[in-house]
C-alpha cells in the first residue's frame, strides 16, 4: 500500500508521536522509510555571524535526531533513510515529497488553534495543501 514513507521530525512531541506510527506503518506494509529534518537556513533569518553559528548548531542538534530515529527503526527491522535539509520547513517537504514520489508524508502537528493557523500558516497545513501525496498529521 506504502511502499515508500516521508516522516518529518523536529524533536516535538507531536513529531516523535509521528515517528513512532511511521515506524508501525513501515512494519505493517513492509515499506521503505525516509527521515527527514529540516533546519531553517539563513537565507530565511539574516546573515550575521550568529545566525550561522545558530544554523551549525541546529544541524549538530538534527544529525543527533536523525540518528536516533534510524537506530530506532533499525531496531524495528525497519529499511530506513536518514535527510538533513536546509531550507524552509514546510515547502523543503513538499519539494522532497514530490521530486521522489514518496506514497506517505506523515507528520506531527503542533496543535494550533484554527484562528492562529489561519493567521500564521503552519508547516502542517502547508504540506497538507501541496504535496501530490496523502499527508497523515499525528497529534
Amino acid at each position: 500500500m506504502f511502499s515508500r514513507i516521508l516522516v518529518a521530525v523536529d524533536g516535538s512531541e507531536s513529531a516523535k508521536k509521528a515517528f513512532e506510527k511511521s515506524i508501525y506503518l513501515a512494519q505493517k506494509c513492509n515499506s521503505k522509510l525516509d527521515v527527514i529534518h529540516v533546519v531553517l537556513d539563513s537565507t530565511y533569518g539574516g546573515d550575521s555571524a550568529t545566525t550561522f553559528e545558530l544554523i551549525d548548531e541546529l544541524k549538530e542538534r538534527g544529525i543527533k535526531l536523525l540518528e536516533q530515529c534510524k537506530n530506532q527503526a533499525i531496531k524495528n527491522n525497519v529499511l530506513v533513510e536518514t535527510l538533513l535539509e536546509l531550507g524552509d520547513h514546510a515547502q523543503t517537504i513538499i519539494d522532497i515529497a514530490n521530486k521522489n514520489n514518496y506514497d506517505l508524508i506523515i507528520m506531527g502537528s503542533r496543535g494550533m488553534s484554527a484562528f492562529k493557523e489561519l493567521l500564521l500558516g503552519s508547516v502542517s497545513f502547508k504540506v497538507m495543501h501541496h504535496a501530490r501525496c496523502p499527508v497523515m498529521v499525528v497529534r
